[in-house]
């Protein structure tokens, strides 16, 4: 799992925890992978309105992999995902070979996002528990954090 948040265009690092399995994913801290193609940082931009996403990710993309996104219409339509489901994937579109899941918080700290980053062989098995898992673990922050919530005035 990793903890991230945006830095302009990239989605940074900033802590992580690895599991003891014989085959995982190990981030290094400080990595910066874009905003658009990783599930942190989709998850991050559905904070956002859809004009502040252009502005802040452009119209170009670099293609990582053949899966990444393209286009900032296909970006919107995935981020309008994230924000009915609370929760996007990145199916191999940074990393071939790799899935991530991830949700976002709004916290008194800042926002960040909290991803699973898996094979994706292992992945596509255990996809529904990992959903569960990863909504249990962003309501456990927040009760333990706080949210960001609207103040009135």
């Amino acid at each position: 799992m990793s903890l991230a948040r945006a830095s302009g265009t990239q989605l940074a690092i900033v802590h992580y925890v690895v599991a003891s399995r014989e085959l995982r994913v190990v981030p290094r801290i400080g990595l910066n992978l874009p905003l658009y193609s990783t599930s942190g940082g989709r998850a991050l931009l559905a904070l956002e309105s859809d004009e502040d996403v252009r502005v802040m990710v452009g119209e170009a993309y670099k293609e990582l992999t053949e899966m990444t996104v393209k286009t900032l219409p296909q970006l919107l339509e995935l981020i309008a995902q994230v924000r009915v489901s609370g929760l996007a994937i990145d199916r191999g579109e940074t990393l071939e070979g790799i899935s991530t899941m991830a949700v976002a918080i709004d916290t008194l700290f800042g926002r960040f996002s909290i991803s699973l980053l898996v094979p994706t062989a292992r992945f596509h098995k255990q996809e529904a528990r990992y959903r569960d898992e990863i909504m249990k673990c962003k309501e456990a922050l927040i009760r333990e954090i706080g949210k960001m919530t609207a103040v009135e005035g």
